[in-house]
């Protein structure tokens, strides 16, 4: 449940945890740019929550109403309950009126529940100073599990949720319900209970554009492993080549039952990761639970379908951690020129055909991934215009035939407008073939731009997670004079201690 209530003035949203409000960098997406980017909707800020806390969170679609909303904001007009998790009181309510940032506030507090570690809180304001739930809530002996600047224990994330808004104006009480594990926490701080809080920063929000996310990434879990929802089932990665696929589900097995309760799931697979997939298949071996797996199944993202298989041992066909790149490349592909180089099953080309490019140009060495990339635009019924074109080619011999071409007969050849280029970190071949994504990134980015109008944009990526990111950048700014580092999908974070994931430049000339 993504949104409470919208009207002609005001939107109200159901804010994950994991996003802030409002983007702090070029390249990041807060939740105004996420509803810009995926919904299509402007809106204006007229209150906040802290990027780790979840709930009703309201804006103004005008900019009349973030005026109206300051009005209301000062007269004290609104009321916010909040729902905290935090350790134990012996007392049952009580108000902190501590001024914070020499501005007089007011929170009142009261236990709803207590268990044998932690209690469950309300905590209610008329008007909110930065961060002061939190900080009053620590100023009364009570930090906030999981709000480490304000001395609370560690866990996945601050647990702090805005539970119902009384707003002017709006004749209904605005609710965004408590996530169930909030009361998990209250006798013990479980892995589980951390996971579930984990899975909560994804699903629902993302349900609202797409059936396909990852509900835990990797380096969040004791076990190192990611599970990812496609559709009705779940696909359980480990990384762990020493743990059978069979004993990473028989000991996780209560927790994968939850998250098949939780996001409506029947079942799923897992699989073990093979660090060398290129001697051997990408998974070492699966295990399933729950109904049957078809053979291949439709997943969707926003109104574009895609052919997914769990069943395989090579990859299930949807890159889950490109799903905000597929919408930038849809908003500015129409009437454009498109490659799509190292194309894979081609989702960026079918979100381009979608947004009527004018032609795209879909180049990969894999026949079988180009098959699947067929099937992909004829599900979505994008063939019958001729512009979608299948090249089964060496990316460095096409792009290496494009260059030429423009040198040679300069008056006939067109330039691209758009290129995407997410190359895999290796690829093995016959003796000069090989790929290496860290060797060829100069020249990829060197005659990707030679190939593109003059105020044309690249997207590049790649997953070299041990690769030196400065390099990446550095050498894509020798030939762009624009390069934005874009971060990856909320699902996809950052973790300390760990590389990225994946890495994303958007490219001008």
């Amino acid at each position: 449940m993504t949104f409470l209530y919208q009207d002609n003035k005001w939107l109200v949203v159901n804010k994950p945890s994991g996003i802030s409000t409002h983007r702090a960098h070029p390249g990041d997406l807060g939740l105004v740019e996420w509803l810009d980017l995926h919904q299509n909707l402007q809106v204006h800020i007229c209150s906040r929550l802290d990027k780790g806390t979840s709930g009703v969170l309201l804006f103004a679609r005008t900019p009349q109403g973030v005026a109206e909303a300051q009005i209301i904001h000062e007269k004290e007009q609104s009321q916010k309950s909040y729902y905290l998790v935090a350790g134990k009181t012996d007392q049952d309510s009580w108000t902190c009126n501590a001024p914070l940032d020499g501005k007089p506030c007011k929170t009142q507090f009261t236990r709803i529940k207590e268990g044998s570690t932690h209690a469950l809180y309300r905590a209610v304001i008329h008007r909110g100073r930065t961060h002061q739930i939190r900080r009053h809530a620590a100023a009364s002996g009570i930090p906030l599990l999981g709000d480490s600047e304000y001395g609370g224990t560690d866990f996945p994330r601050v647990c702090l949720h805005c539970s119902t808004v009384k707003w002017p104006g709006i004749d209904q009480e605005l609710y965004a319900p408590l996530p169930q594990w909030f009361e998990f926490c209250l006798d013990t701080n479980t892995l589980d209970a951390g996971c579930l809080a984990l899975v909560e920063k994804r699903y629902p929000f993302l349900s609202s554009v797409t059936d396909c996310c990852r509900l835990l990434h990797r380096g969040e879990y004791s076990t190192d492993m990611a599970i990812d929802k496609y559709g009705d089932w779940l696909c359980v990665t480990g990384y762990q080549e020493t743990i059978p696929a069979q004993q990473l589900l028989q000991t996780h097995t209560p927790l994968l039952t939850t998250l098949c309760k939780i996001c409506n799931c029947r079942g799923g697979v897992v699989k073990t990761n093979v660090r060398d997939p290129h001697k051997n298949k990408l998974f070492a071996d699966m295990a399933a639970w729950g109904d049957a797996i078809p053979e291949s199944f439709l997943v969707h993202e926003h109104n574009i379908h895609f052919k997914v298989q769990l069943n395989e041992r090579q990859h299930v066909g949807l890159f889950l951690d490109q799903r905000d790149s597929r919408s930038r490349i849809a908003r500015i592909a129409r009437g454009k020129r498109v490659a799509n180089l190292f194309a894979f099953t081609c989702s960026f080309s079918i979100y381009a055909l979608a947004a009527g490019a004018e032609v795209v140009f879909s180049v990969d060495m894999a026949a079988g991934c180009l098959k699947q990339g067929r099937k992909n635009v004829s599900i979505n019924q994008l063939e019958s215009d001729g512009n979608a074109k299948f090249i089964k080619e060496d990316v460095r011999k096409w792009l290496a035939r494009q260059l030429r071409k423009k040198q040679n007969r300069p008056d006939d050849f067109v330039p691209f407008d758009l290129i995407i280029c997410d190359p895999p970190v290796f690829a093995a071949g016959g003796k000069g073939k090989s790929f290496h994504v860290e060797k060829e990134w100069h020249k990829l980015a060197g005659t990707i731009s030679q190939i593109l109008t003059e105020d044309g944009t690249a997207l590049f990526a790649n997953n070299h997670q041990t690769g030196p990111e400065t390099f990446y950048h550095e050498e894509l700014q020798k030939s762009f004079s624009h390069v934005t580092r874009l971060k990856p999908p909320i699902d996809f974070p950052d973790i300390a201690g760990h590389s990225s994931h994946v890495r994303l430049y958007w490219c001008q000339k």
